[in-house]
């Protein structure tokens, strides 16, 4: 993953980071290699500081124009997640197993289930009414972590993460519940607001159709209708129904 490896020219940045995080991505990058048929690597030390950032980029080689673009848009789903993933998990190393507890899940950055849970409260407590719980289970993913590894099924993890934040609102809350199982909040929807939202993630998902990341999205849904439904409850409600 050197830079003087990169003969073509053809190539882009995705983000910033430092050489020890590459270190704990290296699975997931080659994953994103053997598929894609790319280069990933990271820019040049120029300074001589190891510790500072430098870009991730690709080398996208000769490929052909349409392919290529097909490809970048799944790179700018996948890169900045893979980042922000294996930021955490060095500062992680460095903590040396510390308890500080985060609002986020490392892997996909989205709200943990505990935060998931806070929030249905606050929810509750405030009245906010009706609300609604859609559960999102992503198929197949034992299978994938069988065929090709934890890398790969925690990178269609990540991308699910992208499509589910993309088509959400700003007031949406969105949450990493099971291993391959979310929950996205709506508090006072408009009619006919959760459909619009599943019909954006359909289409998010479609543009991965062909990939062997193609997330395939089992979808469970509940709503409080009085303020003295909770909302925890039709979460585990929503998530019932995707339970199979």
């Amino acid at each position: 993953m050197k830079g003087e490896d990169m003969k073509s020219g053809n190539i882009s940045f995705y983000g910033a980071t430092e050489a020890p995080v590459v270190s704990y991505l290296r699975g997931q990058l080659k994953c994103m290699e053997e598929e894609y048929k790319v280069k990933i690597f990271l820019e040049d030390d120029k300074n001589g500081d190891e510790g500072a950032a430098r870009r991730l980029g690709i080398d996208y080689g000769s490929m052909e124009k349409d392919k290529r673009q097909e490809v970048d848009e799944v790179m700018q789903a996948l890169i900045p997640a893979l980042l922000s993933y294996g930021q955490w998990q060095y500062i992680e190393s460095q903590m040396h197993g510390s308890q500080v507890r985060a609002i986020e899940d490392p892997l996909t950055g989205v709200f943990t289930r505990e935060w998931m849970i806070n929030r249905a409260d606050v929810l509750k407590r405030a009245e906010i009414f009706p609300t609604i719980a859609v559960a999102v289970k992503i198929r197949g993913w034992e299978k994938m972590v069988e065929s090709y590894g934890e890398d790969s099924a925690g990178s269609l993890m990540q991308l699910t993460a992208s499509i589910l934040e993309k088509a959400a609102d700003k007031d949406y809350l969105l949450g990493r519940m099971d291993n391959n199982v979310f929950v996205v909040l709506i508090p006072l929807p408009k009619e006919g607001e959760a459909d619009q939202y599943l019909r954006k993630v359909e289409e998010g998902c479609k543009v991965y159709e062909d990939s062997v990341f193609s997330p395939q999205l089992a979808i469970g849904i509940a709503v409080t209708r009085t303020e003295e439904d909770d909302v925890n409850e039709i979460m585990k409600e929503a998530m019932s129904q995707i339970a199979v």
